[in-house]
C-alpha cells in the first residue's frame, strides 16, 4: 500500500500517546513542583517579625492532597493576612501577591511544560 500523507497516521499515534498519560500523576507532580518554586521564592519575602516569637518563614508548608496542592502558613494562618491586606494600624505588605505576581508567568510554565512533557512521549 502507497504511503498516504493525508495525517491520520500522526493524528492517531498522537491520540495513543494521549490515551497514556496519566494526567492526574502528571497533574499533581507538577502542580508540587510549582508550589515548590514559589515557596523558595515567597521566604525571602516574608516580613521577619521584630519581637522574639515564631517566624512566619518558618511556618510555610506544602500540602498535598488526592486532587490539589496547597501552600499554607501552618500556625500563623490567622497573622499573616494582617501582614499581608494590612490593618487600620498596620501597613500592608503585600508579600505573597507581589511574589505570585513576579512569578506567574514561570509558575505557569513549570505546570504546563510537565504536561507539554509527557504528552509528547
Amino acid at each position: 500500500m502507497s504511503s498516504n500523507n493525508n495525517g491520520f497516521q500522526e493524528m492517531l499515534d498522537y491520540t495513543t500517546r494521549l490515551a497514556q498519560v496519566n494526567f492526574d500523576k502528571v497533574s499533581i507532580e507538577s502542580l508540587e513542583n510549582a508550589a515548590s518554586f514559589f515557596v523558595e521564592k515567597l521566604l525571602p519575602n516574608i516580613p521577619k517579625s521584630l519581637m522574639n516569637k515564631k517566624h512566619m518563614k518558618d511556618h510555610v508548608k506544602i500540602e498535598i492532597g488526592d486532587d490539589r496542592v496547597t501552600v499554607y502558613f501552618e500556625d500563623t494562618s490567622f497573622y499573616w493576612r494582617f501582614i499581608e491586606n494590612g490593618t487600620s494600624k498596620i501597613q500592608a505588605e503585600h508579600f505573597v501577591e507581589g511574589t505570585w505576581q513576579q512569578h506567574k508567568e514561570t509558575i505557569q510554565d513549570i505546570m504546563s511544560n510537565e504536561l507539554l512533557k509527557e504528552m509528547k512521549g
